[in-house]
């Protein structure tokens, strides 16, 4: 069975470092990382973790991620806004009618090898 599927690609010939940009979407359970930003007016957000590329002179950036949901990134961004994890509740997974085992607690990877590892990720 197929677990990941093709979305889009990109270049970008005149980037030092990032020559290319493959967005895949990925149907297996998966780790998203998010981190808190500080906006120029100094205001403080949470966003998914994104990789800077040139094209003609001008940096861009490209989330890692993207939901294709407006209401769970909704509920992502409220989950971390309320730090919710600081509280002890691990997910918010809240529709008690479905089968709901507790998270497990996982060590920090060092690494994306070892996650991509412990995952079994196609990659």
């Amino acid at each position: 069975m197929t677990k990941f599927s093709f979305v889009s690609h990109d270049s970008f010939p005149d980037d030092e470092y990032t020559k290319e940009l493959v967005y895949l979407e990925i149907l297996v359970p998966q780790r998203v990382a998010y981190v808190r930003k500080k906006a120029t007016q100094g205001g403080m957000f949470w966003s998914v973790a994104s990789v800077g590329a040139s094209r003609n002179g001008k940096k861009e950036f490209f989330p890692a991620a993207m939901q294709d949901s407006n209401f769970l990134e909704k509920e992502i961004k409220k989950f971390l806004d309320d730090r919710v994890w600081e509280k002890g509740q691990q997910s918010a997974f809240v529709n008690s009618s479905l089968p709901h085992s507790p998270t497990p607690n996982y060590e920090k990877p060092h690494s994306m090898d070892e996650v991509a590892s412990q995952d079994e990720l196609p990659f």
